[in-house]
């Protein structure tokens, strides 16, 4: 039978991965609802560099967001919607 144990070396890689994700999620939020950035890093434990650098790029993410939401909307539509001839035949039935 195999062993399907993780190691764990992976385990904490993961784990310490997942805290960083975590705490860069909570320093974004923060950052949103105007926090001050000294009083982020104190409770974060993150570089002040690190949420500097979280300002620009929530923004830059947050456009990226909506035009992917947008072209995906457009897409789904469009995968969709009847052209005029297969609306008119939907309506004889």
């Amino acid at each position: 039978m195999n062993n399907l144990s993780i190691p764990a070396q992976t385990l904490q890689e993961a784990w310490e991965k997942g805290l960083q994700q975590g705490l860069t999620q909570v320093a974004v939020n923060m950052l949103r609802e105007g926090i001050e950035l000294d009083f982020i890093v104190k409770l974060t434990g993150l570089p002040l560099e690190v949420v500097k650098n979280l300002q620009t790029v929530d923004t830059d993410d947050d456009k990226i967001l909506v035009k992917e939401f947008l072209e995906m909307s457009q897409s789904s539509l469009n995968k969709i919607w009847l052209d005029p001839e297969e609306d008119e035949a939907w309506k004889d039935l």
